[in-house]
């Protein structure tokens, strides 16, 4: 195979043989690295009573299990997974796609969508860990305000996690979420009993703490925003801006500092304090910008028009339309569109 200009040699060899997708082959693999050998896994199996006990049959099983790519894994491909779950490095991967706050929600709405079908097979889809597409499915139907969709991917998300998840911190973090994408979708096409109702569960898996450093903040912040967003809709704007004002000071991860200035900046143009507000928003601005978030880069263009005037509000508006429309999100879109209508 002849190279690329500034190919390495080997490289060709390496990117020929990468798979297209995680099947059940790169799964074996996966566990084979981790424990050796492929006759370790499968003692590791006959030491829980997966299967019989000739352990030679059990590695012929798992060789005739690597060849099914993406196909239905059978009886094998379900004690494994039983058994192991997936391997770290892949349910982080998913982990990311799942949590609202990362920058995979920040990507085109297409290319997200490219991402779940290539994902959503055997063996992830067949794991625990599909929890995370599940979720991410959720957020994306959210950006296209295709709420049943949203509620039929919450709703599955919500009996997967009802089965069990392959850890505890994976487990609060996948319940965490769950109940602040339910909390925001019942804000939008539900009652305020169930929005409530949402928020009281995401408080109270937070008062377990134990997710890392980051996760935390995020969902602290993702609460109390929610939080907010209730007592600003009722007029109680003070209170709201409080709730903000009693987040950490501390810069422990973008987005969670992005919606502290964020909440703070609107909390201080509703009460007049027109320079804290513009203070405030360019911190999120460039907070959104340090953590690759995208859209969240949009909201604070649209709150940074509510202070601007004139010319400089619509230029900084056709900014953030012109980025809605590069990920085609309708959401971020209609939100523009919203914003121009009260400068008209």
């Amino acid at each position: 195979m002849a190279l690329r200009p500034g190919q390495k040699p080997g490289q060709a060899k390496a990117e020929a043989a990468a798979p297209v997708a995680y099947g059940w082959r790169e799964y074996v693999a996966a566990l084979v690295q981790e424990h050796g050998t492929l006759t370790a896994v499968a003692w590791k199996l006959l030491e829980h009573g997966d299967g019989p006990d000739d352990v030679a049959s059990v590695e012929r099983a798992l060789r005739r299990l690597r060849e099914r790519s993406q196909s239905d894994g059978g009886v094998w491909g379900r004690r494994l997974l039983r058994q192991f779950g997936m391997p770290r490095t892949i349910e982080e991967r998913l982990r990311w796609m799942g949590l609202y706050h990362s920058p995979f929600n920040d990507l085109p709405i297409a290319l997200c969508e490219d991402q779940l079908r290539l994902w959503d097979q055997p063996p992830v889809s067949t794991s625990r860990a599909r929890v995370w597409l599940e979720l991410a499915a959720a957020s994306v139907a959210l950006r296209r305000r295709a709420f049943d969709e949203a509620q039929v991917k919450l709703t599955a998300a919500a009996k997967t996690l009802a089965a069990g998840a392959a850890d505890a911190k994976s487990s609060a973090a996948a319940r965490a979420e769950e109940s602040l994408v339910r909390a925001y979708l019942q804000s939008r096409v539900g009652t305020d009993a169930g929005v409530l109702s949402a928020l009281s569960q995401a408080e109270q898996l937070l008062a377990e703490g134990s997710l890392t450093d980051g996760d935390q903040a995020c969902f602290v912040a993702r609460l109390v925003d929610q939080q907010a967003f209730r007592l600003n809709r009722q007029g109680e704007h003070a209170a709201a801006l409080a709730l903000y004002r009693a987040l950490p000071a501390a810069d422990i991860h973008p987005f969670a500092s992005y919606r502290r200035e964020a909440g703070l900046a609107f909390g201080a143009l509703k009460l007049g304090d027109v320079e804290s507000a513009r203070r405030h928003v360019l911190a999120a601005c460039e907070f959104a910008g340090d953590g690759g978030y995208t859209r969240l880069r949009v909201m604070s263009l649209i709150m940074l028009a509510r202070i601007e005037k004139g010319a400089a509000a619509q230029a900084t508006l056709a900014r953030a339309h012109a980025i809605a429309v590069r990920l085609d999100d309708e959401e971020l879109l209609l939100r523009v569109s919203r914003a121009r209508e009260r400068k008209e």
